[in-house]
């Protein structure tokens, strides 16, 4: 019996409970300019928050339908599962995309994390007993809870309970989702790439795990700018943009912020949905 997807799963449903902020920084000038015309939104590390998923692609919308570019192309950088409380309805989400908050035209893309990629593991039956409890230890059981699996007794039956209660449109959505996209000099991955290896030797390991020497490079060779999650940089507010890297992962589950990065042709801004967890903090911090 498949898991219950929600209603709205392949489109705009409210899952927020609680207050919740948007946060619009100030634009700025792109480390490397995109065509004309173009705007591209780059989404981090969701990680089961369906809530914030859904407020943070209304959002986006808006800035959609008020700037009118000709071109959009919406990414979700990978992790989409794991930790949070709403890993099925998150998938319903990405399934639908930033389109499903819009009308204008949009191209959808979701990069494969290495969390999604246990779930992959799942899908396509290559799951290993080990795999499945480097898995469970890193915030797994919240999605197998969200599947409504609730006893597992090793991979093969991880294998066989993720087949029959994952609805078939979102088990193909999680075999295609892709590893890498690259629009003009920007590069978006989940975790990184390695700068001591052309980018044609990139593994599918090194892309969604590497975080050294790719965060802190001796030499940067490539004449490209890397967007990527995976790695948490939350500073309690807008991200830094480094020489060679944009990191957007402001780790949501625990910060209750999740963060998308626009950039629309020459200019580039951060927005953020914060929730009432996150808006309490900011207000003790602010004394």
């Amino acid at each position: 019996m498949s898991a219950r997807l929600s209603p709205g799963c392949y489109g705009p449903e409210s899952f927020l409970t609680t207050q919740s902020e948007i946060r619009r920084y100030e634009w700025r000038e792109v480390p490397r300019q995109i065509s004309n015309g173009h705007m591209v939104v780059a989404i981090g590390d969701v990680h089961g928050r369906a809530d914030l998923l859904t407020a943070l692609y209304e959002a986006i919308a808006e800035d959609v339908a008020r700037l009118k570019p000709e071109r959009v192309t919406a990414i979700l950088l990978g992790d989409l599962i794991d930790r949070g409380p709403d890993n099925l309805e998150v998938l319903g989400l990405a399934l639908g995309g930033l389109s499903a908050f819009t009308k204008r035209p949009v191209e959808d893309i979701c990069l494969v994390g290495n969390h999604d990629y246990w779930l992959r593991q799942a899908v396509d039956g290559t799951l290993e007993d080990d795999d499945l409890r480097f898995w469970g230890a890193n915030g797994g059981e919240e999605t197998w809870r969200s599947l409504g699996i609730s006893r597992l007794v090793g991979a093969r039956d991880m294998i066989m309970q993720t087949r029959r209660r994952l609805p078939e449109p979102v088990r193909d959505f999680i075999k295609n989702m892709s590893v890498t996209y690259r629009v003009d000099d920007y590069l978006f991955v989940h975790a990184g790439i390695d700068p001591r290896q052309p980018l044609n030797a990139q593994t599918l390991k090194t892309l969604c795990w590497i975080r050294d020497p790719f965060l802190n490079p001796e030499v940067w060779p490539f004449e490209l700018t890397v967007v990527h999650g995976h790695t948490v940089e939350w500073n309690h507010g807008e991200p830094e943009v480094h020489d060679h890297r944009i990191g957007i992962d402001t780790g949501a589950v625990k910060t209750g912020v999740l963060t998308a990065l626009e950039i629309n042709s020459s200019q580039m801004r951060f927005i953020q949905v914060w929730d009432e967890k996150a808006l309490e903090e900011d207000r003790r911090r602010a004394g």
